[in-house]
Order: structure tokens, then C-alpha cells, then sequence
């Protein structure tokens, strides 16, 4: 088991009370989330580092960017669809 650490922090109420009334739907702690949200950044950099080696542009980008970013064409739920008519016509045999 890995060992824990008290810590102590400076939050605006406001927030810390929201945040712990969603946890409580979620059932999550505050000290649950700190921790992934910790991780994450921890892991940013070696996403950093990733970046970097392979010479690629590192930005943040908004759904709508990445939507907007896809290549036009075949959709890929059409090529599912297709693959699996094909796949009933062999197996089934119509």
C-alpha cells in the first residue's frame, strides 16, 4: 500500500463546498480527487517530454478544435456498418 501524506490547503469555500456536494453523489472524497487531479499533472509532463521527441506541436484543444480538425470522408460508422452486413452475409448466409 502506498503511503499517505497530510497536506494542508488554502481553497475558497464557495468551491470546496460544490465540489465536495458533487463528490458526495459521486461517492468520492475531496482528498480522492486532489489526487487524480495531481496525477494528471504529474503525467503532463511526460507528456511534455513525448512531445517534444517526436517534434509535435503540444497545445490544448477545445471538442469544437478537434471536431472541426477530423479529415472529411468516409465515416467511420458507415465502414461498421458495411464490415458487419459482410460478416452476417458469410455467416448467415443473406
Amino acid at each position: 500500500m502506498t503511503t499517505k501524506v497530510k497536506v494542508t490547503l488554502s481553497l475558497r469555500e464557495d468551491l470546496v463546498r460544490r465540489t465536495k456536494s458533487r463528490l458526495a453523489l459521486e461517492g468520492r472524497s475531496l482528498s480522492d480527487l486532489i489526487e487524480e487531479l495531481l496525477a494528471t499533472y504529474d503525467a503532463l509532463e511526460f507528456l511534455d517530454q513525448l512531445c517534444e521527441s517526436l517534434n509535435l506541436k503540444k497545445r490544448f484543444c477545445t471538442g469544437p478544435e478537434v471536431k472541426a480538425d477530423r479529415p472529411l470522408g468516409v465515416k467511420a460508422e458507415d465502414v461498421v456498418r458495411e464490415l458487419r452486413d459482410e460478416r452476417a452475409k458469410r455467416v448467415f448466409g443473406y
